[in-house]
């Protein structure tokens, strides 16, 4: 599925801006430590560097090497991830150079170093913290809610960070996201999308109080809509047995029965709901 989204034109551009830039900073290196392939003449240019600037360099590259390592063992190295890596390996030194400066000699490389190795996201964040809170901005910044995606059983920090370049940092973000786009970008197999949007479609309503619905075997949306769909349409039998586990749900919860019936049909009715039970269904055969 991945391999459909991206053809391999789209890497020609980041390839070539990534491999460029890895050209120039090796480069750099090996002319400031003496080792220069380079014209006498154009020697002086790289030398201008800083050695912070070349420590932030190092930190990045090395962090993007770690980065090529992960994406490819989990078969997900998009076009978007080299963009993001030429980029780091321009950014991180420059904000290295100057966030050094601010420390001592015999720390600022360490320091360099380590601000190249942070992800650029988590770096412009934090300088843009600073930054406010210095010019004392923080009133005017719109407050912005917690991610909730560890809340979800399953959920990796890998699987984090993947829906993260997604822009999806919330249980409400995955909840109602398209998961075929989802499934095309993230290379997250297909039927762990669907559970943890189905957990996210859940979570969503109940919050935390998920976790305590899993000892009755409704981990999410999913599930929940079965049982439900048990307690009205089945037989006799299965009629009695659903409402059992509904009236225990419901004391579970601290819910009135007619809350959580209600909970229920709004789950039945949800186009995205009906959508999961409908691709779960025809994908399990």
């Amino acid at each position: 599925m991945f391999d459909i989204k991206y053809a391999w034109r789209a890497y020609v551009l980041p390839l070539f801006l990534a491999s460029t830039v890895t050209f120039f900073g090796v480069l750099a290196g090996f002319v400031k430590a003496g080792h220069s392939p380079l014209p006498v003449e154009l020697v002086p240019l790289f030398n201008k560097l800083s050695p912070a600037f070349l420590a932030g360099f190092a930190g990045a590259f090395l962090s993007g090497i770690w980065e090529l390592i992960r994406r490819h063992r989990r078969f997900e190295f998009s076009p978007d991830a080299l963009h993001r890596m030429w980029h780091s390996l321009l950014a991180a030194p420059l904000t290295a150079t100057l966030l050094s400066a601010a420390f001592k000699e015999e720390v600022a490389l360490i320091v360099a170093f380590g601000v190249g190795a942070t992800p650029w996201r988590e770096l412009s964040d934090l300088v843009s913290e600073q930054v406010r809170g210095l010019l004392r901005l923080t009133g005017s910044r719109p407050q912005e809610e917690a991610s909730t995606l560890h809340h979800l059983q399953g959920m990796t920090r890998e699987l984090i960070h993947s829906f993260k370049e997604e822009e999806i940092t919330s249980t409400e973000h995955l909840a109602y996201a398209d998961p075929i786009t989802l499934l095309l970008t993230s290379n997250v197999k297909i039927f762990q999308l669907l559970d943890l949007i189905s957990q996210a479609l859940l979570h969503c309503y109940l919050g935390e109080k998920c976790e305590s619905l899993r000892p009755f075997g409704i981990r999410g949306a999913i599930e929940a809509t079965e049982l439900w769909t048990r307690a009205t349409q089945g037989t006799q039998e299965e009629r009695v047995k659903a409402m059992e586990v509904l009236n225990e749900i419901a004391k579970t919860l601290e819910l009135p029965v007619p809350a959580i019936q209600n909970l229920m049909t709004v789950l039945l009715k949800d186009p995205h709901v009906v959508f999961l039970r409908g691709l779960g269904g025809f994908l399990r055969g």
